[in-house]
């Protein structure tokens, strides 16, 4: 069976077409989650795979996002993001990698650039997605103090933008807040932000509301 596949994509930015693998959806095996909804994936780790990078400009962006990417580009932003990566050219020799043997420096590197280019994009939500990935990342290598500084970087772009997020980012960002304070030991806080978010929604299949249900089972 083949765990990859080989997809293409036309970058929004300098508009030419580059190729990467992508994980099969058979290959995608999970045993668990942890508390902040992390997979635990069995064989491919599928966290990789998840972002791609334009080997000519380096404009990176979520694999899932491939079909959407381009309604959030205008001039205006387009302009920031060439200026953006045109310093990345200039400082950091980066060898995109977008084959099935990409490392996890790369990825690291991806995300990086990534959750700039979502900002400039004015997408906070997707900055936060992008850096739980990260966090993920670290939480795997064992590097707790790395992990747990991209979450509380995290905190502070949630508490600076929930009131401006749609209803899915506000579900979102307030699961991943009281989950950020579960982390820093500051129970009582995470108790009060579960407890509202459970309280004003009800939709059974929202994850990341029975995921809050769960955590804020655990706080007891």
């Amino acid at each position: 069976m083949n765990e990859f596949i080989r997809d293409f994509a036309i970058c929004p930015i300098c508009e030419k077409e580059f190729a990467y693998d992508k994980v099969a959806s058979t290959a995608i095996k999970v045993s668990s989650y942890d508390l902040d909804l992390k997979p635990e994936y069995r064989g491919v780790n599928v966290l990789l795979y998840s972002m791609v990078t334009c080997p000519d400009c380096y404009f990176t962006f979520q694999e899932s996002d491939k079909n959407y990417i381009y309604d959030f580009i205008n001039e205006t932003n387009k302009n920031q993001i060439e200026e953006f990566l045109l310093k990345i050219k200039m400082n950091i020799s980066l060898e995109v990698d977008n084959t099935s043997q990409k490392s996890e420096n790369f990825f690291e590197s991806q995300i990086l650039i990534a959750s700039n280019i979502y900002s400039i994009l004015n997408l906070p939500s997707e900055v936060i997605k992008v850096l739980i990935k990260l966090s993920w990342l670290y939480r795997e290598q064992k590097d707790e103090e790395k992990e747990l500084g991209v979450l509380y970087y995290c905190a502070k772009i949630i508490e600076n933008y929930y009131e401006k997020f749609n209803e899915d980012d506000f579900i979102l960002s307030s699961f991943y807040l009281g989950y950020i304070y579960y982390r820093f030991q500051n129970k009582k806080e995470a108790a009060n932000i579960l407890d509202s978010l459970i309280r004003n929604y009800n939709n059974p299949k929202n994850q990341y509301l029975k995921a809050a249900k769960f955590l804020r089972g655990e706080l007891n």
